[in-house]
């Protein structure tokens, strides 16, 4: 995708999200395609700059660093999808849960922090995202 698509698809998304026609529609993403290999990327910049990777430039794996992902998560799993009628941008309306869950998750967190129960704060963090996954609490 270029600069040009990408902004062009920002201000159409947000344009669209402007307007009273889609109160259900609350979280716009741009569909960016094919996920595409970042080895298969750098060997393709390195041929277009007329040199040969592995011989004249070499490609080096470093391995993740901390926080670095593998997959892009666009949407939880409850958060169904939609087509807003406008090529590459999707749609959801996000989880809300009511306000009284708000605070009962805000202040077992806040218990727990003061505790430094650090299961607690995961379990908190777990009812409040299930996709949440992380040692790091």
């Amino acid at each position: 995708m270029t600069i040009r698509e990408a902004c062009d698809l920002v201000l159409t998304a947000a344009t669209h999200a402007l307007t009273p026609a889609r109160p259900d529609v609350s979280v716009y993403v741009l569909n960016m395609g094919q996920p595409v290999k970042i080895v298969e990327l750098a060997e393709r910049m390195i041929r277009l700059s007329g040199l040969e990777p592995g011989v004249d430039i070499e490609v080096v794996f470093t391995g993740m660093r901390p926080g670095e992902r593998l997959n892009e998560i666009l949407f939880a799993s409850a958060e169904p999808t939609m087509e807003i009628g406008v090529a590459g941008i999707m749609a959801a309306k996000p989880n809300e849960p009511p306000m009284q869950t708000l605070r009962k998750w805000l202040a077992a967190l806040e218990d727990a922090i003061a505790r430094d129960d650090r299961s607690t704060i995961r379990a908190v963090l777990k009812d409040a995202v299930p996709e949440f996954r992380s040692n790091a609490a």
